[in-house]
């Protein structure tokens, strides 16, 4: 419009694990759904924030072990990595752990949120949580910033841009304090 234009018109370019972001499990699994094919509701619903920023380097069992974890919630893992989100790409963020990934899938968690680009640790082979994670239908989100957020529970809404045939997309997370007014909603959709 500074241009003498009658409107602005803004064109995007990025991948589809940028920002803010979820994995779809077509991500690692060649026969997993694809982002289009999740229900609306895969990636929201309570949320329990964890505070693990006192976790120098992998979340393994023995951090996660002493949480409570309630059994269908969005557990989301609160790092040191959330003062460096801003910053340039570091290799030597905090990240899940196998035996880590292993004990939410055993609190049957419906997703696993982390406040870095990746659950997964840098240049780890074979990507062993992802996968395990997809496999038992629990959703990744990655990118959070949780800089500002206390322990506790929360409804998140987290909703993806719905992107056909996708291995994952930009999403926008909302968190929202006093989720039991919110639980009357219907949830349940699962990856």
């Amino acid at each position: 419009m500074d241009a003498g234009d009658e409107l602005n018109l803004s064109e995007l370019s990025l991948g589809a694990h940028s920002g803010t972001h979820v994995d779809a499990p077509y991500h690692f699994l060649p026969q997993g759904r694809r982002i289009d094919e999740l229900p609306a509701d895969a990636f929201s619903g309570p949320a329990t924030v964890l505070d693990l920023r006192h976790v120098a380097r992998s979340i393994d069992e023995e951090d996660l072990a002493p949480m409570d974890i309630p059994k269908g919630h969005i557990a989301l893992l609160k790092t040191r990595n959330s003062e460096k989100l801003a910053a340039s790409f570091i290799e030597d963020y905090v990240f899940l752990s196998e035996d880590g990934a292993r004990r939410l899938t055993e609190a049957e968690v419906k997703a696993v949120g982390i406040d870095y680009l990746s659950i997964e640790g840098f240049h780890v082979e074979g990507f062993p949580v992802h996968r395990l994670l997809l496999e038992a239908r629990i959703g990744i989100i990655e990118g959070l910033d949780l800089s500002r957020v206390e322990a506790g529970e929360y409804w998140l809404f987290c909703l993806p841009m719905k992107v056909e045939g996708g291995d994952g997309a930009p999403a926008r997370a909302i968190l929202v304090k006093g989720w039991s007014k919110v639980g009357s909603l219907s949830v349940g959709g699962a990856i």
